[in-house]
């Protein structure tokens, strides 16, 4: 794991001096940033499970499936990798089964604990949240989705994408995701709720004292508000668009336009807000060496981020005015889409 955590260091060093000096675009900054996500998940993986579980119980199957920015392949510097953990016990004992997984999972997290340069492995899109079960069996949860699901899980369950385990275990629950995300018909309730948790999240969510419009995940017209507009379209359209059937926000937004759901100058105006918030994300980043969901407004960091972005010097104004300009299109576009 040593040798793990060193990779990953030199590789994302390595990603950030080429971002700062713009040698990649948004999408292979992003591509790579997952892939090494991935590759550090799947190392990890494969240390623990054989630290963990004895030969007698090799039968065991386990798989992490990716979900959000990271299902997405849209991780940015500063992104936690959100994740779901499953297995099948294959003859194993349930609760022995159940023990061994809740083991792998400790040792993913101890193991890719990293006080240099953090990965964080954040697991609260599983289902019931905080208060749900680490790991779950396959066979659960496709009783807990066929029972209880409530719309935000199958809304989640839209960027979900198998990165490290069990391949076959990866194929039966994509199969098992497919039923919940691309549902015959969608459930009007179930919309509905969405529309109304989307309002209660830019109402409770924000930063106690924080300036919405200043906010690149969550305020008006910025990361949070493209991303809910295309899933409740695949929601609802996803099973007769085949197309629409993909984690990528943009892909998705894309295919929405070719199958004449979203106009294409709404697209272009969600895609432009949706592209800038992203990169003004991880030029804060590697500008202080923090996460933050925050355009600054303090005039020399507002500078410095500009620079990363081949702003030329004294730029701070024009980087406010470009990110407040394109949420302010884009969130008319929401609007008139998501609550019309």
């Amino acid at each position: 794991m040593r040798s793990v955590r060193a990779l990953r260091r030199r590789e994302m060093l390595r990603v950030a001096m080429a971002a700062v000096l713009e040698v990649v675009s948004l999408e292979e900054l992003s591509d790579a940033l997952t892939t090494i996500t991935e590759t550090t998940i799947q190392a990890t993986l494969r240390a623990v499970r054989r630290a963990v579980v004895p030969p007698e119980d090799e039968d065991l199957d386990f798989s992490v499936i990716a979900m959000g920015r990271f299902g997405g392949r849209e991780l940015g510097f500063g992104s936690d990798a959100d994740v779901m953990y499953v297995y099948r016990a294959n003859g194993l004992d349930p609760q022995r089964a159940s023990t061994l997984a809740l083991k792998i999972v400790a040792g993913l997290r101890e193991h890719s604990e990293d006080h240099r340069l953090p990965l964080d492995l954040d697991a609260e899109l599983r289902p019931e949240g905080r208060s749900g079960p680490l790991a779950r069996s396959l066979d659960a949860y496709s009783e807990y989705y066929r029972r209880w699901s409530l719309s935000w899980e199958a809304q989640a369950l839209l960027r979900a994408r198998g990165v490290a385990g069990s391949v076959k275990l990866i194929d039966d629950f994509m199969a098992l995701a497919d039923e919940v995300r691309y549902p015959e018909k969608a459930d009007p309730n179930g919309l509905r709720e969405i529309r109304r948790i989307k309002a209660r999240v830019e109402n409770e969510r924000l930063p106690q004292g924080a300036d919405p419009a200043r906010h690149l995940k969550l305020g008006p017209g910025s990361l949070s508000d493209v991303e809910w507009l295309v899933q409740i379209i695949q929601l609802q359209h996803a099973r007769t668009v085949p197309e629409l059937r993909t984690t990528s926000t943009l892909g998705a937004l894309s295919a929405a336009v070719d199958a004449g759901l979203v106009p294409a100058d709404a697209a272009e105006k969600l895609a432009a807000s949706w592209h800038l918030a992203s990169r003004l994300r991880s030029a804060n980043t590697l500008l202080s060496g923090q996460t933050s969901d925050v355009l600054p407004a303090d005039r020399s960091r507002l500078d410095g981020i500009g620079r990363i972005l081949e702003y030329p010097p004294r730029s701070a104004t024009q980087v406010e005015e470009d990110y407040l300009g394109a949420t302010r299109r884009a969130r008319r576009v929401f609007e008139k889409l998501f609550y019309g």
